[in-house]
């Protein structure tokens, strides 16, 4: 009896052994079978996050072409507008389009001098009277620049020598702005009568200069030979 008891215990501990591996190998294919199942759902999520990034920036792309046609087709319909537009006076066209055309609004300088007379006494600057355009200031007898740019700056004099009167004329271009409110020579001329009659002399020079510039001339000897002067300037 007790033979039977024991040889029935065999085979109840096998059958537990191999229940006990089952149940581990189960558990191994139950792990693997889950992270699997969260691999594709990481992958499925990694997935749709693409495509809506990529749906976005090919909204924004299309976007951005949408709205540089429409502001060319807006841009080209207002010149169309303002070339049509029935005015009989250019002030309305300016005031109705008053961008299309940047450059017309500018108003270049072109402006000529004549001195008011001459002057026995030297060291000062020189008076004159305006032939055409109105860029200067009468008090301070300078040319006032209307804008940046190149301007070509000229002086032209005409000497009266007598006999005996053979001095030298001496000129200075001075230049004033409220930024640098000191006078500084740009520009110097020396010339004077050699013999006796009428003597031309002229000096001229390209300038870069800056809104608001002061352009006189001064005349530091030989004031009392000029019978006759201009002094102007024009923007390049």
């Amino acid at each position: 009896m007790g033979e039977k008891l024991f040889g029935q215990t065999l085979p109840t501990e096998a059958v537990c052994g191999d229940a006990i591996i089952d149940m581990g190998q189960d558990k191994s294919v139950l792990i693997l079978i889950q992270h699997c199942r969260d691999m594709k759902q990481q992958e499925t999520r990694l997935r749709l996050i693409t495509l809506l990034l990529l749906l976005s920036c090919t909204a924004l792309f299309i976007f951005t072409i949408c709205a540089n046609l429409w502001q060319r087709e807006n841009s080209g319909s207002s010149r169309k507008e303002c070339a049509v537009e029935p005015s009989p006076a250019y002030s309305k066209q300016e005031r109705f389009c008053p961008t299309a055309n940047p450059q017309t609004n500018t108003q270049k300088l072109h402006i000529d001098l004549t001195s008011l007379g001459a002057n026995t006494t030297d060291a000062q600057y020189v008076k004159w009277h305006d032939n055409f355009g109105d860029q200067d200031n009468k008090e301070k007898s300078a040319i006032v620049i209307p804008e940046d740019g190149f301007y070509f700056v000229y002086v032209r004099i005409a000497l009266s020598c007598n006999e005996g009167d053979f001095n030298r004329l001496y000129l200075e271009l001075h230049n004033w702005n409220e930024n640098y409110p000191l006078n500084r020579p740009v520009m110097k001329a020396l010339d004077g009568c050699t013999s006796e009659g009428e003597k031309s002399v002229f000096v001229g020079q390209l300038f870069e200069l800056s809104k608001g510039d002061n352009l006189s001339v001064w005349i530091g000897e030989g004031y009392e030979l000029i019978s006759t002067s201009s002094f102007g300037a024009y923007l390049t």
